[in-house]
């Protein structure tokens, strides 16, 4: 993808500066011959347009890419947090790992309750990051402008964990709802599953000016054979 997209860029450069080559000798060409200077001055002018639009059309081209390849890396330069596409393969990884291991996963989601707002700020990653010190505990950004937080082999302490990051967070940024759920080591325990059930919570938040904490778990009929509970 690499080479395509320096390939492109080289075309992209040859074909401008042919087209600025071209203006440059019209004009030229104009100083040169008062007399067709309005003609040459008018043939000019298309070609500097065409070179303009490519040039604005390029400029977009290379946003695009940049933010294609920023959400490919595994940390948000500007907030230290990991990015979306980032935490959803550790987040598949670890559901593999939770049924391997037999243990419970819990994903959390902290979300702003005036849209407008974000926590995707490096000072709040850095507050749940200090209370995250386990081999696997991760901060994500959200596409909601909140944060996610993905939690490996949890068990019901969790709960009391969750309520101390609401108020750690509620007391830097008071107006975020935290809620989330634990997902049990079973055989259907995938990506799919965890984002439909978070979505659910989501929707089912009560529209309060009042933030809301809402913590959840599936229910399992087994023993979990590494917590005692």
């Amino acid at each position: 993808m690499g080479l395509k997209r320096a390939d492109k860029t080289a075309q992209y450069w040859r074909l401008i500066t042919l087209l600025l080559v071209l203006v440059a000798m019209l004009v030229v060409a104009a100083l040169l011959a008062p007399g067709y200077s309005t003609g040459f001055l008018i043939s000019a002018l298309p070609i500097a347009g065409v070179a303009l639009w490519l040039i604005r059309f390029y400029r977009n081209e290379l946003e695009s890419w940049r933010v294609e390849i920023e959400n490919q890396l595994p940390v948000d330069r500007e907030t230290g947090a990991a990015t979306l596409s980032w935490f959803r393969a550790m987040l598949e990884q670890e559901c593999r790992r939770a049924i391997r291991e037999f243990t419970p996963i819990t994903i959390i989601k902290l979300l702003p309750i005036n849209r407008k707002d974000s926590l995707h700020n490096a000072e709040y990653v850095e507050l749940l990051k200090e209370r995250m010190t386990r081999p696997g505990d991760l901060v994500a950004l959200d596409v909601a402008e909140g944060l996610i937080l993905l939690l490996p082999s949890t068990n019901e302490a969790v709960v009391k964990f969750a309520e101390r990051l609401f108020q750690v967070i509620n007391d830097q940024h008071s107006g975020t709802h935290l809620f989330g759920y634990t997902f049990q080591p079973v055989s259907d325990l995938n990506s799919a599953k965890v984002s439909d059930i978070l979505s659910q919570l989501q929707d089912n938040l009560p529209d309060s000016p009042k933030p809301q904490l809402k913590i959840e778990s599936e229910g399992f009929d087994m023993p979990n054979v590494t917590y005692s509970i």
